[in-house]
């Protein structure tokens, strides 16, 4: 009996849940062709390894940085990729 009691009490609640939600009917809005283009979804990608002779940075949709000594300079809107060998560096005794 008791349950009966409970389930008529919380009826009122779960009527009022269940109005209160909107129905979505707005459909997603369309990008263009330049939008789409544009868009990298957050993904940018951009890798620097340094070693005792050579320095070489993979840039994936970014721009790298400035190299003037670089040997390897691959540069596109989509992948670059550049290279230099280090200056050797001497400690004093």
């Amino acid at each position: 009996m008791k349950s009966v009691l409970y389930a008529v009490a919380a009826l009122p609640l779960l009527a009022g849940v269940a109005l209160a939600t909107e129905p979505t009917t707005k459909q997603p809005v369309q990008l263009t062709s330049q939008q789409m283009d544009k868009v990298t979804a957050g993904f940018v990608f951009r890798e620097i390894d340094v070693s005792n002779t050579s320095g070489v940075i993979v840039a994936v949709d970014t721009a790298p940085p400035a190299c003037t000594v670089c040997f390897l300079n691959v540069l596109s809107p989509n992948l670059s990729v550049r290279a230099a060998f280090l200056p050797a560096v001497t400690t004093a005794p």
